[in-house]
């Protein structure tokens, strides 16, 4: 078991315990827990197996916490979560998904109006009902309609936050195998898509047994759902379906930017070669029989006198009129930021001090940064901001 699927664990702990009105410490310890694991620069399987090591020695992590980790990542599951899954109808756990709800706003839904399901929250909404329990409201209601629709599909895509995660844990473990000459990843995660349905991984090897027998490794409780020649696709015990081509390094680019998509993109550039007297598939570029480009994706691109197109705008809508005017749009990049308007301190939730803040945003080039550290003295939680200047280091 992973790092992400560990802490997913602790959060749905974190959240069931809320629901069910648990003391506030030991739930704000399942979550420290849970973003601890997640943001470990190493698999925590690591520490559990390297008797030099010791768990305790995390950040937040106390003896109780440690065994339970050492349990789950040596038998994959936790007698604890089993228990508490069973004391919260599943139908009743769909609720807690809806985004912006939230455990406590679920639990006064379940309580006050009985509600335990999402078509009976949908109705609620509908008769406008939800809006007359305390701390609502009519906004409050839409927004509940609005993230049932992505309650419900939670089982086919997640967020693009959540499925990096796996992403990153997929790339350190593969880069792993000396087998993987090229690596990287393609689909709508690679675009940028607010949502994710599946991960497309492609490599460049001439060892495809290694490189699909290691990919197999990666979770132990991922399902293997078929394995070729040159493809593999697992199923991660969060129902992600992960991808993986092996492909010839003369058709990496072609493949890349094939899987990368969009569909629509993709059909529009094959049109744009056809009327050339060109062919472009996964493969890469062809007059006939004769492979013209392939091995990088802006080779592809430039046989049809293109430029290289930013994942994030292959979506067939204005990329190619930008490109033939030569307006194609450039991208904010990490360099482009000057200042950050949101940010909290280890005063509240965050895990750095307030000059550990002010460094790391010198660090970056930062002009200016605000520290927006929630207050416990209102129940509103109202924003206390203290602006720092970032050159100068004056809070």
């Amino acid at each position: 078991m992973n790092n992400v699927d560990i802490a997913a664990i602790f959060d749905e702990m974190a959240d069931i315990l809320e629901f069910q009105g648990a003391n506030a410490f030991r739930v704000r310890a399942y979550r420290n827990a849970a973003r601890t694991v997640r943001d470990l620069p190493e698999p925590v399987a690591a520490i559990v197996n390297d008797e030099s090591r010791n768990v305790v020695d995390l950040e937040g992590i106390g003896k109780d916490l440690a065994e339970k980790i050492t349990t789950l990542v040596k038998t994959n599951t936790l007698p604890q979560h089993e228990k508490l899954m069973g004391e919260v109808p599943a139908s009743v756990m769909a609720i807690l998904r809806v985004p912006g709800l939230g455990p406590k706003k679920a639990a006064a839904l379940n309580k006050q109006l009985s509600i335990k399901s999402l078509e009976e929250l949908k109705l609620a909404c509908e008769d406008h009902r939800v809006r007359e329990l305390k701390g609502f409201g009519a906004k409050t209601e839409q927004t509940i309609l609005a993230g049932l629709e992505i309650a419900r599909a939670g089982s086919e895509r997640m967020y693009w936050a959540e499925a990096d995660r796996y992403v990153q844990d997929i790339l350190a473990h593969m880069k792993q195998c000396k087998a993987v000459e090229r690596i990287d990843v393609a689909g709508s995660y690679r675009r940028g898509r607010e949502t994710v349905g599946d991960l497309d991984l492609l490599v460049v090897s001439s060892d495809h047994d290694a490189v699909m027998d290691h990919f197999g490794q990666f979770d132990s409780g991922a399902e293997v759902i078929m394995r070729g020649p040159t493809k593999m696709s697992i199923r991660l015990p969060v129902g992600l379906q992960v991808d993986l081509r092996v492909v010839g390094d003369e058709s990496f680019g072609a493949a890349l930017q094939y899987f990368t998509g969009s569909k629509d993109h993709n059909v529009h550039l094959r049109g744009l070669a056809k009327a050339r007297g060109l062919k472009i598939n996964e493969y890469g570029v062809f007059r006939g029989e004769e492979y013209l480009a392939g091995r990088e994706e802006k080779d592809v691109y430039e046989t049809l006198d293109l430029p290289w197109f930013p994942p994030e705008l292959r979506e067939a809508r204005r990329e190619f009129e930008w490109a033939e005017k030569g307006e194609l749009p450039k991208l904010v990049q990490r360099k482009d930021l000057v200042g950050d308007l949101h940010m909290h301190t280890n005063a509240t939730d965050g895990k750095a001090t307030l000059e550990e803040m002010i460094a790391a945003a010198q660090e970056r080039g930062l002009q200016y940064i605000a520290i927006t550290d929630h207050s416990s003295a209102s129940r509103w939680r109202a924003v206390s901001m203290r602006i720092a200047c970032a050159s100068s280091g004056t809070p």
